[in-house]
Formats: structure tokens, C-alpha cells, sequence
């Protein structure tokens, strides 16, 4: 009885350990993605506002097949416009995975983001909320600018 019953405390715990893991990666990724603006560009290289003008897949050969094309995410060229952070050309390239965001950036559409550089030193979007369209940023781009003028 008493073996069957550490079996289940054991279970129980695991379980409780699991749920809280869980938990603090969820509050992780809120803060990933939350409207924090002083963090959001402490951590990027890159702030911008831009225009898609082309729009890539990033293919990941490891996963696909003969006839079967496996999608990580997209790969963006745009024509960046007001830059309050980063060094960037004439025109810039960013990707977004498919790990951090479903959704496609429209081409033609100006977005303002927020990049980092991933491993390789390529510009990398961390979430869906590190690409606001511009017809929604009206809010973040005032901030933005009152952030920036407080030095």
C-alpha cells in the first residue's frame, strides 16, 4: 500500500512541477510579446518602419520530401523608412518563422518591427506582435516617439 501510494505522490508532483514549468514559460512569452515598449527595443537591433516589397519562403530542406515542400516560415525584403534603431541599407531583409508567428506579411503593406539578430547575424522577427502594421501602430509609433525624445 504504501509503495502504491509514493507512486502517486511522485506522479502528483511530477505533474505539479510540470504545470509550473509550463506556467513560467507562459509568463515568458508574455513578456516576449507584451506592449513593454523600452524592452521591446532594448532587445531589438533593429526598430523601423518598412514596406514589404517581397515576400520568400524559407524552405527547411531537412523536413521535406519528394513532392512535399516543408515551410519554416517567410523571408521579407523591404524598403525601410524611418529608423529610430539599427544601421540599415537601402533595403533590408528580415524572416519570420512559423515558430514565433502563423501569420504572412502582406506585400505592399508598411509595417513597423522590431528585429533582432539570430545566431547567424540575420534580422529575425520574435513574435507576431514584432511586426505591427502600420494602419495599427498609430498608438505605438506616438510612444515610440516619446521615448525617443526622452533620450
Amino acid at each position: 500500500m504504501s509503495h502504491s501510494l509514493f507512486k502517486w505522490s511522485s506522479l502528483w508532483g511530477f505533474a505539479l512541477t510540470l504545470v509550473a514549468i509550463q506556467a513560467f514559460t507562459w509568463q515568458g512569452e508574455v513578456v516576449e510579446s507584451g506592449t513593454n515598449l523600452e524592452v521591446r527595443f532594448s532587445e531589438a537591433a533593429v526598430v523601423a518602419q518598412v514596406e514589404v516589397i517581397g515576400i520568400h519562403r524559407d524552405v527547411d530542406s531537412a523536413l521535406s520530401e519528394p513532392g512535399v515542400t516543408a515551410i519554416s516560415g517567410y523571408v521579407y525584403s523591404a524598403v525601410p523608412g524611418q529608423v529610430w534603431k539599427g544601421i540599415v541599407a537601402d533595403q533590408i531583409t528580415f524572416r519570420l518563422g512559423l515558430e514565433y508567428c502563423d501569420k504572412k506579411l502582406e506585400k505592399g503593406e508598411s509595417y513597423l518591427i522590431f528585429a533582432r539578430l539570430d545566431s547567424y547575424g540575420r534580422l529575425q522577427l520574435h513574435s507576431c506582435d514584432s511586426a505591427v502594421v502600420e494602419s495599427e501602430a498609430e498608438g505605438l509609433l506616438a510612444e515610440l516617439k516619446e521615448f525617443i525624445s526622452q533620450g
